[in-house]
């Protein structure tokens, strides 16, 4: 494990990555859109050529190969191999041939890190499986939370031997309180985004010393998250909470997404 490294795996414009050299991390940014892959060698054109930023532009894929990546014209985080995914709610989208790699590929050429921010949509698991079989996974990881099979990451997460979890908001970068994501399931989307917005400005994280984290970003470091670690059958109470919420929530009701941080420290 290389303690100066971190993966942005789903760069997307930078957000994380942006604040990981800013920390004065290496990274290791892991993005499949080729578009976006442009973008990003000019935002990061310094901190490629001193060696700080590597892009790679591959998708995660269970073999190695050319597969159609579906890019989100309307929403581009949302870009995904997952058609479903690329196209939920009517968005406008289109395909692109990309290189893919599994993901223990990716890692035995650029090293274990230190950290590994995992948000790629749909492929997650594929990320943490690559970490299967090796005896020096990274000391932290963080994979986006799916709503409906959370149980099934947090399982693999534990026997990757990941032992302390937080589970934290994408909205107020802090852990969610119950109630509130109670009341943010029962309001329309109207309300829930200025509900989100006033628990973000109460209990959320936005800045890092001189650092504002822009809007997307995944926030702060694991360990600067407020609130405690905590073990995995606790997180695994509340998704099952949260995942209740949104199987009750009515099809006009806001929405929230989840990160689960884990460490082996």
């Amino acid at each position: 494990m290389d303690p100066g490294l971190i993966y942005d795996v789903g760069v997307h414009i930078g957000e994380d990555t942006g604040y990981y050299l800013h920390k004065g991390f290496r990274v290791v940014g892991i993005e499949a859109n080729p578009v976006m892959c442009e973008t990003l060698r000019q935002k990061f054109a310094d901190a490629i050529a001193d060696g700080r930023f590597t892009l790679v532009n591959v998708g995660v894929a269970q073999e190695p190969g050319e597969l159609d990546f579906y890019v989100c014209d309307d929403v581009s985080e949302w870009s995904s191999f997952n058609l479903s995914l690329a196209g939920r709610d009517g968005a406008r989208h289109h395909a692109v041939k990309v290189q893919a790699q599994p993901f223990d590929r990716i890692v035995a050429e650029h090293g274990t890190p230190w950290y590994c921010k995992i948000d790629i949509e749909g492929n997650d698991r594929l990320c943490l499986e690559g970490f299967e079989g090796t005896d020096d996974g990274p000391q932290y990881v963080s994979v986006e939370m799916n709503h409906d099979d959370a149980d099934i990451d947090l399982d693999l997460m534990r026997s990757l031997g990941y032992t302390r979890f937080k589970l934290v908001s994408q909205t107020t970068r802090s852990q969610p309180l119950r109630l509130a994501a109670d009341i943010n399931g029962l309001l329309p989307v109207r309300l829930s985004k200025p509900f989100r917005g006033v628990d973000r400005e109460i209990r959320g994280a936005r800045k890092d010393g001189t650092w504002t984290f822009p809007r997307g970003s995944s926030g702060p470091l694991s360990e600067d998250i407020r609130g405690p670690w905590r073990d995995a059958d606790h997180v695994l109470r509340l998704w099952d909470y949260l995942h209740r919420v949104e199987k009750r929530r009515w099809s006009g009701g806001g929405s929230d997404w989840y990160d689960i941080h884990a460490t082996t420290a």
